[in-house]
């Protein structure tokens, strides 16, 4: 992928190339996302946005995850849901916003972290990941083909689920491979 323009969908989370994610789309700038997405076949950015006291709308972080639609269902309440698989990272180089207040940027695409053989010091990132799949089996459900021998794989999968700040996820998450994450984890999961 080239520099290439992409709609985006802010949120206080983030997604990761490999990762799944629900998503509810009910806004008219979700849908009209949903369709230039389809109709250009080649996705939409998921960015990571700092919320502000106010609860409005704050800051886009530069650093994205380009994912497509893999599933689309109807919600219990009538709303579209939709699942996304993470592709690849991008960083923003400029952003605008349209009278629907949908962004689009032009970005700029980054390597994917590349795949890590996990060894017995990654055994406690698989053993917890493994309980947490366990205790929430819609998270479970997202990933039929587990990848815990991937030391990377684990990693994303962490960042993607850990409540921390998002400018210290942003950090980890714009680094050129998984190590300075693979650290971190081991020892926030140590303790």
């Amino acid at each position: 992928m080239n520099n290439t323009t992409l709609a985006l969908f802010p949120l206080p989370s983030h997604i990761l190339p490999g990762g799944k994610l629900p998503l509810r789309l009910f806004e008219p700038r979700h849908l009209q996302m949903l369709k230039e997405s389809f109709e250009q076949d080649k996705g939409f950015g998921i960015v990571m946005e700092e919320s502000t006291p106010a609860g409005t709308a704050g800051r886009i972080l530069p650093v994205g995850t380009r994912v497509k639609v893999t599933d689309f269902y109807t919600l219990n309440d009538g709303l579209l849901g939709v699942t996304v698989l993470g592709l690849d990272r991008f960083c923003i180089h400029s952003m605008t916003t349209d009278e629907l207040g949908l962004r689009r940027a032009e970005v700029e695409p980054l390597p994917n972290w590349p795949s890590i053989h996990s060894d017995f010091s990654d055994d406690l990132l698989a053993n917890r990941l493994r309980e947490v799949f366990d205790q929430y089996p819609e998270l479970d459900e997202l990933y039929p083909d587990k990848q815990f021998e991937d030391a990377t794989w684990l990693c994303q999968r962490w960042l993607e689920i850990l409540p921390m700040p998002i400018y210290e996820k942003q950090m980890l998450i714009a680094k050129q491979n998984s190590e300075a994450a693979r650290q971190f984890l081991r020892r926030l999961i140590a303790r």
